[in-house]
């Protein structure tokens, strides 16, 4: 089953093309890389894929509808960089982060209940950082702060997982943890999984797929 299903993909910000006829799926239970250098397109692929930009031309379907007609977002959980962004200067710990990901959940008090604790201990667990749990999210290291942002995004249970650039900006150890541990989502628990990077030297022994896109085109 393609979860992502993009055909003939075009887009431009202002009259130039910046994706080109652009066609790929992502199935279910895929680990795929999309990796190019910076400028190649796919940071724009990624934003027309979370519909925060709109197309020009060809088709996106997510989980088999139509962009235009998709509207649960919440089952794609996007993970971004680790940038001045995504840091948090308030001393919010990390569990109280990533139960944030389950508001639409909580109760007429507007405050998670005991159901999304247990999600939020399963989704530390299944990361093996139970040990992160209590401390302040914005004292963490970048690589902490990746595992984290992984269990934010997967307390809601998605069906498929996109990461932005997760590599950069942490240590040749971290990046190595921090692969090992998407590739156990990836086979242990069959997270369908999409990566964006420029570090395909990397990613390359831990993906299943890799497209790669150069001026706006996929060529290979």
């Amino acid at each position: 089953m393609n979860l992502i299903e993009i055909n003939n993909l075009k887009f431009a910000y202002t009259t130039e093309y910046v994706l080109k006829d652009i066609s790929l799926n992502v199935e279910e239970g895929d680990f795929l890389a999309i990796v190019g250098e910076n400028g190649s397109g796919k940071s724009t692929l990624l934003k027309l894929i979370l519909g925060s930009l709109k197309k020009d031309g060809g088709s996106i379907k997510l989980l088999g509808k139509d962009i235009e007609d998709f509207n649960a977002f919440e089952r794609l959980g996007y993970v971004p960089q680790v940038n001045d962004l995504t840091k948090i200067s308030f001393p919010v710990t990390c569990k109280e982060y990533v139960v944030m990901n389950l508001f639409k959940e909580f109760n007429f008090l507007n405050r998670p209940g005991p159901k999304q604790w247990e999600k939020v201990d399963i989704a530390f667990k299944t990361l093996g950082i139970s040990k992160l749990e209590n401390l302040i999210f914005k004292d963490l290291s970048g690589g902490q702060k990746q595992k984290v942002m992984i269990a934010r995004a997967i307390v809601a249970n998605p069906d498929i997982l996109i990461l932005d650039e997760p590599t950069v900006g942490i240590d040749l150890t971290s990046k190595t943890e921090f692969l090992r541990l998407l590739y156990h989502l990836n086979t242990h628990h069959k997270k369908t999984i999409v990566i964006i990077t420029h570090e395909m030297n990397i990613v390359k022994d831990y993906v299943n797929k890799i497209v790669k896109i150069e001026n706006g085109r996929i060529i290979c």
